[in-house]
């Protein structure tokens, strides 16, 4: 079919029915011309040609024209950095997705992008999770509804149709007589008192409560150690679960198991094979039971490899020291465990409080409340060769003990640790109800009376009230009458400062100051608190040669720094120092020997102020305060100690003991001890707490104490104390309020042996279920749980069958 053309521009329509030319506008009968201009397709530009000069560089660009897949570079998303330790405010916990690390920071980053604290993530940024909200639960419904009166009026109007229905029937006839007997059968009761005639009734037994399959919970426990260890959220540490579970396959005897752990350690690729030092130690007991010395060997070998990693310093570093120390000492290999101690040895509060837990976990007691009783508050310049010593003496390695002590070269270390073999052998004595003999504490020709002694006196902690013991404070009491303190220390003269020639106080100083102390312990432990005081004073005098009081080192150092000049020029003088930068490099000599003074001035007043504080804690307050108002404190720290630190203590103990006179005359000459609440008083107030099971009132008290007043260590101090007698649930809710996560763990570990070895480990497993715990935390309750039925047969006796009690019989 042929399309239409328009008339005027040629241009061919499509409709038919057109009147008008789409293109131009001219009419398609012809009667009317073009009303605009035909339209004609655009003219392409000519494309210009960039020069070769200029093209160059543009081809090192590409364009988003040029480049069909260019995207537009995204800026770096902005997120919240978390950060590695909780505070009192950022504590809301987030574990990193890739790396699980744990951050903290507040409530407000759920749902936000942050930063994990691991600098070495592959992906740092991430979206932490939303915190679920719990549903409100639903109203409760009203008891009166319009369906229960219905129902109600409904069953009562029944009630009444069918009671007016029973009135109206007819009486039902009497019974039909019976006929009487042929034969009358006499009443064998008559003439017989009440009294012979009743059979007492025998009481029911309690039902029998079916016995703990321990096989099969052991399993359980395992297989619920395994799978936490696999959790990515809510997990501290993933090396540490899988460390916490071989130590509970060593403890169920399960070597391969133990193994196995260890292996998917490795797998984690965390570079800290120094974890599998204590399992490797424990799998070395488990052969050394077998008799197989060769195996033990082995893994002794496998965790001397891995101690090169073994941090210098810290908790972690003391319990796998004395683990593997105190295995090594069984295997003989006392140089090796010489070293592994030497190294690591500390005094500060952190190395004293982890050589105690490690003490307790190696003589497997976890009795870590009651080793305040037998281990008092002194610090020991060596405590983890004292714990070591401790622990392969209780484990009856005794000849080993004593040769590992003979190995050591340093007097004061080895003297410290002949104090751990006797602790240790007092110990196990006490524990077994064994007498114990002061002829098994072996003597070495390189230590003095000094030393010996306060073995004694370390083992006299140990050993019940009674003969035994009294002989043996009798005894230290005669052979320490004689001992006289050297004189207290003195700051030396100007030019002896500069060439360094000063001596402190001796080791065997120390070892008599301790002597003293533990003697005064023991005595006051008795009543006996005249005889103790004259001990604490005894030993303060030896205390005294350590180093000059506070105020004296204080002067010197304020000296040194106001009269630079002159001291400068005095030194020119006497040394002949005629160069300026001689005579600056002689006064710093100078000076640095004046810290050193200082220093030691500062361990002298830790260490007396240690003796002051536990000898109130002993019942010794007023005894204190006696001296105190002596007028005798010349050259001594007592007047410093006591407005720093002890006075509130010191009055409160006072009125404790009913002393009014000597609490106003405290308070008047220190009036801010009233404004202070003491740390006695706190003290005093938990134990009533703790008695009451009122653990609310206890962790309310606990956080008002400030963090640096508190004692190391307090908080599984009271788990261990609450385990003994609290009932399930208030142990865990004590336990799920520890601040200290590794403080945490620890508490789940010990009280879970402490519940294990009372009965209750049924009630305290299925309890703890109930818990939100962490991974870590799980893996160190189950370890506890292991170590609880591994060492009581509490639960491997079968019920004895109680016979009922015959009835009486009647006369």
């Amino acid at each position: 079919m042929d399309l239409r053309m328009c008339p005027s521009c040629k241009q061919s329509v499509l409709d038919d029915e057109a009147q008008v030319c789409p293109f131009c506008g001219a009419a398609m009968d012809g009667s009317s011309g073009p009303s605009k201009a035909p339209a004609k397709p655009a003219a392409k530009k000519p494309e210009k040609k960039e020069p070769a000069a200029a093209a160059a560089p543009a081809a090192t660009t590409t364009s988003a024209d040029e480049d069909p897949f260019a995207v537009k570079p995204k800026k770096a998303p902005k997120a919240i950095r978390l950060q590695r330790k909780p505070t009192a405010k950022i504590n809301y916990r987030v574990v990193c997705p890739m790396c699980d690390t744990n951050g903290f920071g507040t409530p407000a980053v759920a749902g936000k992008q942050v930063r994990c604290p691991n600098p070495d993530c592959l992906m740092p940024v991430f979206v932490a999770p939303e915190i679920k909200k719990e549903e409100p639960p639903p109203p409760p419904k009203p008891i009166v509804t319009p369906v229960r009166v219905f129902a109600l009026v409904a069953v009562l109007v029944m009630g009444g149709i069918a009671g007016y229905f029973y009135s109206q029937l007819p009486p039902a006839d009497p019974p039909a007589p019976e006929d009487d007997p042929l034969i009358a059968t006499p009443d064998i009761n008559q003439n017989v008192s009440p009294e012979t005639t009743t059979t007492p009734e025998v009481p029911e037994p309690p039902p029998t409560p079916e016995p703990v399959d321990v096989a099969a919970l052991q399993k359980t426990i395992l297989e619920g150690s395994i799978d936490a260890a696999l959790q990515r959220n809510n997990n501290r540490s993933k090396p540490f679960c899988r460390q916490l579970n071989a130590e509970a396959f060593a403890e169920a005897g399960d070597i391969a198991g133990a193994l196995k752990e260890l292996d998917a350690l490795d797998r984690l690729e965390m570079n800290v094979d120094f974890m599998k030092i204590t399992p490797l130690a424990r799998i070395g007991w488990l052969h050394l039971e077998n008799d197989n010395k060769a195996g033990a060997m082995k893994m002794a070998d496998q965790a001397i490899e891995h101690s090169e990693q073994l941090p210098r310093a810290g908790a972690e570093a003391v319990r796998h020291a004395v683990a593997l120390g105190t295995l090594l000492i069984a295997l003989e290999r006392y140089e090796e465990a010489r070293a592994l101690m030497e190294t690591r040895e500390d005094v500060q509060d952190v190395t004293q409080s982890a050589a105690r837990v490690a003490m307790v976990i190696e003589d497997q007691t976890f009795a870590l409340a009651d080793s305040y009783d037998w281990l008092p508050r002194i610090r020991w310049t060596s405590p983890l060769t004292l714990a070591t010593a401790y622990s392969a003496a209780y484990r009856g390695y005794t000849a080993q003990a004593t040769a590992f002590v003979d190995a050591i070269l340093d007097a004061e270390r080895k003297s410290e640790a002949l104090a751990g073999l006797a602790t240790g052998l007092a110990h196990r004595a006490a524990m077994k109800g064994e007498d114990f003999s002061v002829d098994s504490v072996p003597a070495f020709a390189d230590l003095n009376e000094q030393d010996r002694n306060r073995a004694l006196g370390q083992a006299l902690q140990s050993l019940p009230e009674g003969a035994a013991a009294t002989a043996l404070s009798e005894g230290i009491s005669t052979r320490i009458a004689d001992w006289k303190a050297p004189a207290p220390y003195e700051i030396p003269a100007f030019r002896q400062i500069y060439d360094g020639e000063f001596t402190f106080g001796t080791p065997e100083s120390r070892a008599a100051a301790h002597t003293h102390l533990l003697l005064a312990r023991y005595l006051a432990s008795t009543g006996k608190n005249a005889e103790a005081w004259q001990q604490v004073q005894s030993a303060l005098g030896y205390t005294a040669t350590l180093g000059p009081t506070r105020v004296e080192a204080d002067d010197l150092l304020r000296d040194v720094e106001r009269n630079r000049s002159s001291i400068q020029s005095r030194l020119a003088t006497e040394l002949n120092l005629t160069e300026l930068i001689r005579q600056r490099s002689a006064f710093n000599r100078y000076r640095n020997n004046a810290g050193t003074i200082s220093d030691r001035a500062q361990q002298r007043y830790d260490l007396e102020a240690l003796v002051y504080e536990v000898a109130i804690e002993w019942g010794l307050a007023e005894q204190y305060f006696q001296t105190l108002q002596s007028g005798s404190s010349e050259g001594s720290n007592i007047d410093h100690i006591t407005e720093q630190s002890l006075a509130d203590d010191l009055t409160h103990a006072l009125q404790q003991a009913g002393n009014q006179e000597a609490v106003t005359a405290m308070q008047q000459k220190y009036p801010a001890a009233s404004k202070i609440t003491p740390a006695l008083k706190n003290r005093l107030e938990i134990e009533r707490l703790l008695d009451a099971g009122n653990v609310a009132g206890v962790r309310e008290l606990l956080r008002q104490i400030p963090e640096d007043n508190r004692e190391p260590l307090i908080d599984l101090r009271y788990a261990c104390e609450l385990a003994k007698e609290q009932p399930v649930g208030v142990v865990l809710e004590w336990n799920g309020n520890i601040s200290s996560l590794t403080e945490q763990e620890l508490a789940y570990r010990f009280t879970a042996v402490v519940m294990t070895r009372r009965g209750e480990v049924e009630e305290y497993w299925n309890e703890s279920l109930r818990q939100n715990l962490s991974a870590t935390e799980m893996c160190s309750r189950n370890l506890g749980l292991m170590e609880g039925l591994n060492s009581t047969d509490a639960y491997d006796v079968t019920p004895a069958v109680v016979p009922a009690p015959k009835p009486k019989t009647t006369p």
